[in-house]
């Protein structure tokens, strides 16, 4: 079936999405903008974004002089002297996300960030000038323009030698997050916002309407049950009511989360999570080989230690996948528990694995958790496989869905159903 020729919802804005910018540096920022240009967009792309970013060239009324425009909110910093370029960062309503507090989520996120980094490190996030809620308008931040050029393709083609260095750089920023002490007034488990004197405070959660949470058991609660409500209202999983798989669930949930749930489990060590900690989210110099630049932190959060596993790092590299994968991912699940093998598989679309062992021998040589030293990660694996196969890629995302046949949609129905069915099995439901 082809695909509607109508224009996508990101293309549609582009002309308010310019005037809005241009509106909030001259009108509310008072900044003299030069150029705008959008950055990593490309038009036709059928996918809404998370954010829109563009690149603004300016001119300070004096460049000898720091130049504060934050409006007093929190986590901003002035300007420095002499800077030409900026970034401003719209939110995209069109991604079904907690607009209410994302943007105060990722600038708190930001600026936990750089505290955790420390002063090495600090200076590949990208300092915050100025921001705006979504409250009454578009949720917007400015912030610091950071040198470098996109990762994710280069990375793709690099040496060996040279990705080892790329991955070690990564490992020490997730190093720093994983040994980050959580701050005391960060009391749950959830988002991050400011409190009255600056402070960091536990919020709702950016990736969904819930938060913050008392227990890492009720985060992990929250995430089953926002999938399953949403896919309440989708047209061709339809709640999962077809089938026996919804009561089967509802038991799950009301009696078997807690008792999977183990105490070593609810007791991981609390941590900054980035939620997209990855290749298409670093900046680097090709010359030096050196990251210069960690960005995105909308899906940021206060989880544990285990979450990035999941929610970052790529996949076939670092993402640590659930057994309930194909047979190649499978293969990379067990090393990434028990090892690697000394003669490793060829790698594949689905599997770099060089760089995953490389991954995990930078993780090991730092001393930083990884899989294989996370209690009970399989279970936990286990729970984030549920969340997605409960509102399933294939079948909820409009573009697929439009380029896709009913018999293929029924079949992919089928495969799902009878997962969830094992799965609710596996747990004795």
């Amino acid at each position: 079936m082809a695909a509607s020729m109508t224009v996508n919802s990101n293309d549609a804005g582009l002309k308010y999405r310019l005037e809005f910018v241009e509106r909030i540096l001259l009108g509310t920022l008072k900044l003299k903008p030069h150029k705008i240009k959008s950055i990593a967009y490309e038009e036709g792309f059928p996918f809404p974004y998370n954010n829109f970013v563009y690149g603004v060239e300016i001119s300070l009324e004096d460049p000898t002089e720091d130049l504060y425009v934050g409006q007093n909110r929190p986590g901003t910093q002035a300007i420095p002297a002499g800077t030409s370029s900026v970034v401003i960062r719209l939110s995209n309503f069109a991604w079904g996300y907690n607009h209410a507090v994302r943007v105060e989520n990722e600038v708190a996120a930001l600026s936990m960030a750089r505290d955790a980094l420390g002063a090495e490190l600090q200076h590949l996030v990208p300092r915050v000038f100025a921001w705006s809620p979504a409250t009454a308008d578009q949720g917007w931040i400015l912030q610091e323009y950071m040198p470098g050029q996109p990762l994710l393709e280069d990375f793709k083609v690099m040496k060996e030698q040279d990705q080892a260095k790329i991955l070690g750089q990564m490992a020490d920023v997730l190093g720093c997050f994983q040994a980050y002490e959580i701050p005391t007034s960060v009391q749950g488990y959830g988002g991050l916002r400011f409190g009255q004197a600056g402070e960091y405070l536990s919020a709702p959660l950016s990736l969904l309407d819930g938060g913050p949470f008392p227990t890492y058991e009720a985060l992990v609660r929250k995430t089953i049950e926002s999938k399953l409500h949403e896919a309440e209202n989708d047209r061709y999983v339809q709640g999962w009511r077809d089938s026996d798989v919804r009561s089967r669930l509802e038991d799950f949930l009301a009696r078997g989360l807690h008792r999977t749930m183990s105490a070593s489990l609810d007791g991981l060590r609390k941590a900054l999570v980035h939620g997209d900690l990855s290749t298409d989210n670093l900046l680097y110099d090709k010359e030096t080989l050196r990251l210069t630049a960690v960005l995105d932190f909308d899906f940021a959060h206060v989880a544990t230690i285990g979450d990035d596993f999941f929610r970052s790092l790529g996949h076939g590299i670092g993402r640590f996948p659930d057994t309930r994968e194909d047979e190649e991912i499978n293969q990379l699940h067990v090393a990434m528990l028990k090892g690697f093998p000394g003669l490793l598989p060829a790698n594949n679309d689905k599997v770099n694995w060089i760089a995953a062992r490389t991954w995990d021998d930078a993780l090991r040589e730092r001393n930083i958790a990884r899989p294989s030293t996370i209690p009970d990660i399989t279970t936990l694996a286990d729970l984030f496989w549920l969340s997605s196969a409960l509102l399933p890629f294939k079948l909820c995302n409009e573009v697929v869905v439009s380029n896709s046949t009913p018999e293929q949609l029924r079949r992919w129905k089928d495969i799902v159903t009878a997962q969830l069915q094992k799965f609710l099995s596996d747990y004795g439901f």
